[in-house]
């Protein structure tokens, strides 16, 4: 089913009130589908947003897909506005709660959206971990008690890394836990692409770790400021 909203833009040209009407689609769509969509290969081409509490959304969510709470679209809007004419998905419970968030997005000019069916009428496989997009994690980074994992190999880490990170390779993981004895440290995971750390995440989430951060957009795909290892030690 295709549930249409009518926008009117007014503008004033010449003194004169021109009235343009913009059709904009939400799509429903069928959890499978939308499970099949949430892949490593697709995470750049779709973005998925969970609009559940966060309570909610941490008890197990798609693994690409970030937490924005219905009741706060509106105030978080800029963490997504490069996303307005590309592929947006939106979940919630059901898809009648997350059709609130579509309502909200096509109004502020979002023209693709996907309004899917909800964690009550499909199983959707789900993670426990945070995933966060690269302008969200780059303001936790600035939290002191927190520890940065980079999960890249240890020669990218070499040729530069987030300052203050450690490198936790993701073939190495068991060998590197004597760096994080704690498992209710904050963890601030990244990688090239937010693959190789999601997969990092999730590892660390089954070991019993409770408050992992994955960003989704690695240092291959936001502006995150890096130093290379001497730098890093002074």
């Amino acid at each position: 089913m295709k549930i249409r909203f009518l926008l009117f833009i007014v503008l004033i040209v010449n003194i004169s009130l021109i009235s343009c009407g913009i059709e904009v689609e939400v799509e429903d769509v069928k959890g499978s589908r939308l499970e099949y969509l949430n892949s490593d290969s697709n995470k750049d081409s779709i973005l998925v947003i969970d609009v559940r509490p966060y309570d909610k959304y941490k008890q197990g969510h798609l693994s690409h897909a970030i937490n924005i709470p219905l009741n706060e679209i509106k105030n978080r809007l800029r963490e997504i506005t490069d996303w307005k004419d590309k592929p947006v998905y939106v979940y919630s419970e059901t898809n009648d709660e997350s059709f609130k968030a579509a309502e909200i997005l096509v109004g502020n000019r979002f023209s693709q959206i996907y309004n899917a069916e909800g964690v009550n009428q499909y199983n959707y496989k789900t993670v426990t971990y945070n995933s966060v997009r690269g302008i969200v994690f780059e303001e936790m980074l600035k939290d002191s008690d927190a520890l940065i994992l980079d999960c890249r190999t240890k020669s990218f880490y070499d040729i530069g890394h987030i300052e203050g990170a450690i490198s936790f390779p993701i073939f190495e993981i068991e060998n590197n836990l004597d760096k994080i004895p704690d498992k209710n440290k904050k963890l601030l995971l990244y990688c090239n692409v937010g693959t190789a750390s999601s997969r990092a995440a999730y590892e660390l989430s089954n070991l019993g770790y409770t408050e992992i951060y994955n960003s989704i957009d690695g240092v291959a795909e936001y502006p995150f400021k890096l130093v290379r290892e001497e730098e890093d030690k002074n």
